[in-house]
């Protein structure tokens, strides 16, 4: 599935590279704020699936037979839930985009990341990722607890619902 979303949904953006979304955020695009709607709809004629905090823009893409997600919670597990009510939401981490620029992933070896990461970090874990885009690296530190307690609290929430 393919994201556009505007620039108030600049942490949901990040997680939905990072659960295996090809995501466009307007915020990261040089466009002046009068010309990221345009954008936008164009993007749905595209087939991505707007997400948007503005209802004149959601009801817009709607109208011109687009695909659309509103999103009213600042909260991230909300947004979450919110978007997976519109689209079958998956979470393939396995699949995860580059969270700062939606670059694809590749794994690497320890001996390419020697020297691009600290050292400790290169003796405690043996599976690396690089962007192939931006070049950044990525391995799953003690931030990877988090990024997974988020997303159970996420499919708990959802199977509630």
């Amino acid at each position: 599935m393919r994201f556009a979303l505007d620039g108030m949904l600049g942490r949901l953006a990040r997680w939905l590279r990072l659960t295996g979304h090809d995501v466009l955020y307007v915020n990261e695009l040089d466009l002046p704020p009068e010309k990221q709607d345009e954008f936008l709809l164009q993007k749905s004629r595209e087939n991505y699936i707007v997400v948007t905090s503005d209802r004149s823009l959601y009801q817009r893409v709607i109208r011109e037979g687009g695909r659309a997600s509103f999103i009213q919670s600042s909260e991230l597990t909300e947004q979450l839930i919110e978007l997976s009510r519109e689209v079958p939401l998956e979470i393939n981490l396995e699949e995860s985009r580059c969270p700062l620029c939606n670059g694809e992933l590749e794994e690497v070896g320890r001996d390419e990341v020697a020297g691009a990461v600290p050292r400790s970090v290169l003796q405690r874990h043996e599976l690396f990722w690089r962007c192939v885009r931006c070049g950044k690296i990525y391995w799953q530190g003690t931030h990877w607890k988090n990024i997974l307690a988020t997303l159970e609290e996420f499919e708990k929430k959802k199977n509630e619902a």
